[in-house]
């Protein structure tokens, strides 16, 4: 579907900072209804959504998704969303004041689903300080975590100070990355919200959304503090054959200079992209040991230790 004929998703910027948790179903039913409401009109009260419609959206089977469907339903009338008022203090407000799952004879099972009067001024009668997304590109997000970080690097996306040679770019400082996806005290450790939050969540944005995201961590000290995001909308191919890029040729120019410094980015970008869309389709796809040694000299060359000591673990391991 193209973008200009793709539902979309419209709410307010204090909406997209605010805390909360959904789970997958929930964020789905959340989305779907989105998609059906026009946000510059006032609330039109019950939606319905049919069980075969929502699993034709997210790609699902009709068989599996009813009794999902019944749970998320029942589960979403206790979900709350944290956010500021306009005085600055923290409210706790519901998503829905309405939700029910019903089957009546002769006319099958669907869903009526109703948002709050709390929540009416974050996606009804907007006209300013909002995040769009097209619907198309969020249904195979399928975690919160990669739902909302695809829309927290979206809401710059057409803002000049943060475009950097071809790129958006974005800085988020760690606890409030975490903070951001709502994530526990689990994940308190680098590697543990490394692996098992953003290399996955990244791995689907770019394998189905519109952008192709990198990140850097940043250090102070020995110690990661922030997280620098950098994503383009001019993307390898995201079909189910995706050739290895063509790289760019290294420059006329003095060794350390900043010019050397955007050909090493911009290479190290292209092959880091290529390799997470690989995983998404195969999680045991590595890199080539020739681009394998490719990105532990970019990394050299940029300060990238992050980036130098896993590529370089790779070299020691059996390549294809």
């Amino acid at each position: 579907m193209s973008s200009k004929n793709s539902p979309k998703i419209v709410f307010a910027n204090k909406l997209l900072h605010a805390g909360y948790s959904l789970e997958i179903n929930e964020q789905r039913l959340i989305n779907l209804a989105l998609s059906k409401i026009n946000s510059k009109k006032s609330n039109p009260g019950q939606i319905v959504i049919y069980p075969t419609e929502y699993a034709k959206c997210f790609g699902l089977r009709k068989s599996s998704v009813y009794e999902q469907l019944s749970s998320a339903v029942e589960s979403l009338k206790d979900k709350f969303v944290s956010i500021l008022d306009d005085k600055g203090e923290a409210v706790s407000i519901p998503w829905v004041s309405n939700a029910t799952y019903e089957k009546l004879k002769n006319q099958g099972s669907f869903i009526t689903l109703e948002f709050s009067k709390e929540i009416e001024p974050y996606i009804f009668n907007i006209e300013k300080n909002f995040t769009r997304l097209f619907f198309h590109n969020t249904v195979k997000l399928n975690s919160l975590a990669s739902f909302r970080l695809y829309a927290l690097l979206n809401r710059v996306r057409n803002y000049h100070n943060y475009k950097r040679k071809g790129e958006v770019v974005v800085n988020f400082q760690l606890p409030e990355m975490k903070q951001k996806l709502f994530l526990s005290e689990s994940y308190g450790a680098w590697r543990d919200f490394k692996n098992r939050v953003l290399l996955p969540a990244i791995e689907k944005i770019n394998a189905h959304t519109d952008i192709c995201v990198t990140f850097k961590p940043k250090k102070m000290g020995n110690c990661i503090t922030a997280i620098e995001f950098a994503y383009s909308t001019q993307c390898p191919s995201k079909s189910e054959h995706i050739a290895r890029p063509n790289l760019f040729r290294r420059p006329r120019v003095k060794k350390r200079s900043a010019k050397e410094g955007e050909w090493a980015r911009a290479n190290l970008t292209l092959l880091r992209t290529y390799e997470l869309l690989k995983q998404n389709q195969n999680p045991t796809f590595k890199l080539k040991k020739a681009d394998v040694r490719r990105c532990v000299e970019y990394a050299k060359i940029l300060g990238d230790d992050e980036s130098k000591i896993f590529y370089s673990k790779q070299l020691n391991k059996k390549q294809p």
